[in-house]
């Protein structure tokens, strides 16, 4: 059944589901069923997102940089560096590793970007930051260094010398390029202040026009310049500037609803949400609306879910005791990969669902109370459905370990051979920078 999204309200998603309502009653598989994809020179961007830390995991938890299939991106971003800064009397922005074993002969930077000699169609790019990097003292205690951004930008001579140990710091590595991933500019509870806006654009047109000159000078193509940007803060940006100076904009459209809500939510709501009058769609046409060219603008998607405890009903929006289940691999509760999803689902303790709002699966064990909103391959191909259909720049994946990376990657998979694979009718767009 082909539905004409472009509006993507309630009614298309009514649409799509009304056949599907309710309990799902057949399990979604867990492999995406889709042959191996070979990268081809056209399509949309796919990135995905390298988490530096999923190398502590135990066992077959545990994930390395080998494990990755370069065939799948366009893009890697490595996540995370840091920003030191010295003494805050008098700093000095510098990007530093987060890891003792990301730089160095042999080290995960190493690893990362050696990717690119099997498969030189790859870019690689350095993320900075990330949420805890940005927790404020009440959470993160006296070593908070929420601050760091806001003041990093507030100041020419600050950006100037930041700037240009940046881009020192990306070629050493051999990296393509940097991703700032601020959560959040002139987010005032988050070390931010109203002058962000203005101080973070010219720290992205001063980093572009550093890394022109650069390139000029090295021979070498230009640095890329991204951001990660939370799906509810196109308002606090300066988008219509920051659509011409940034290669894309990695949109982190998931985390909705979490642990931290009084009811149980979906994660990643395409179409609508049963909840609210908050979703990824409506998102989506904030951020094209404010200024972001549709082929700039790349649709995050999760390899995960949310899950929620204390929850007597199974229809999304029924009250929840806080952040639920933790997984076997990642230990953090209310989060859970998605392999480790499906291995619960498989269990036969849950009974799966379709929400027809929101174009989006969830589970409930109605024994425990257990409730988990996530994404699988249907719900993932109607996103890229909105991907085709808005002509974005393509999709991103928090995180790549997150898929179920020991049996061919189904999420990344189903939009890797959607986007780029020979059934592609995607134009040629920012994927060739």
């Amino acid at each position: 059944m082909r539905i004409d999204r472009r509006s993507f309200g309630i009614g298309a998603a009514a649409a799509i589901g009304a056949t599907t309502t309710g309990c799902i009653g057949e399990l979604q598989p867990r492999r995406s069923n889709t042959k191996r994809v070979h990268w081809k020179g056209e399509g949309k961007l796919v990135v995905g997102y390298f988490e530096n830390w999923a190398q502590y995991r135990k066992r077959d938890c545990n994930f390395k940089v080998s494990h990755i299939d370069a065939n799948l991106f366009t893009h890697i971003i490595y996540g995370f560096g840091k920003v030191d800064f010295g003494s805050r009397e008098n700093p000095k922005f510098e990007i530093a590793p987060f890891e003792a074993n990301d730089m160095g002969p042999g080290g995960q930077y190493q690893q990362v970007n050696d990717l690119k000699k099997k498969h030189p169609h790859l870019k690689t790019l350095l993320a900075i930051g990330g949420w805890t990097f940005n927790d404020p003292p009440e959470v993160a205690g006296e070593g908070s260094t929420s601050w760091v951004f806001s003041t990093m930008v507030s100041k020419a001579e600050y950006r100037e010398y930041f700037i240009n140990h940046a881009i020192r710091y990306l070629r050493a590595a051999d990296f393509d390029g940097l991703d700032l991933d601020w959560e959040y500019p002139t987010d005032e509870g988050r070390g931010g202040a109203p002058e962000d806006r203005e101080n973070f654009t010219a720290l992205c047109r001063e980093f572009k026009a550093a890394a022109a000159k650069e390139a000029k000078k090295s021979g070498k193509e230009p640095m890329l310049l991204t951001m990660a940007a939370g799906a509810h803060k196109s308002e606090t940006l300066d988008l219509k500037e920051l659509g011409t100076i940034l290669d894309w904009v990695n949109l982190m459209a998931y985390d909705f609803y979490g642990g931290w809500a009084e009811q149980t939510g979906m994660n990643a709501p395409l179409s609508g949400d049963p909840t609210a009058n908050w979703y990824i769609a409506k998102a989506v046409d904030k951020w094209l609306e404010g200024g972001i060219p549709p082929e700039r603008l790349v649709l995050g998607m999760p390899s995960y879910g949310r899950s929620f405890k204390g929850v007597k009903e199974p229809a999304p929006g029924s009250s929840a005791g806080g952040a639920g289940i933790k997984g076997r691999c990642t230990a953090a509760e209310g989060f859970l990969a998605y392999t480790e999803v499906m291995a619960l689902i498989e269990s036969g303790q849950y009974k799966t669902y379709w929400d027809p709002i929101s174009s989006t699966p969830y589970a409930f064990n109605e024994n425990t109370g257990s409730w988990i909103s996530y994404d699988d391959i249907r719900s993932i191909n109607i996103k890229v459905d909105l991907v085709d259909e808005k002509d974005l720049g393509g999709g991103m994946f928090w995180a790549i370990d997150l898929d179920d990376f020991h049996n061919d990657y189904p999420l990344i998979t189903t939009v890797s051979r959607r986007l780029r694979g020979p059934s592609s009718e995607a134009k040629k767009g920012v994927a060739s920078k």
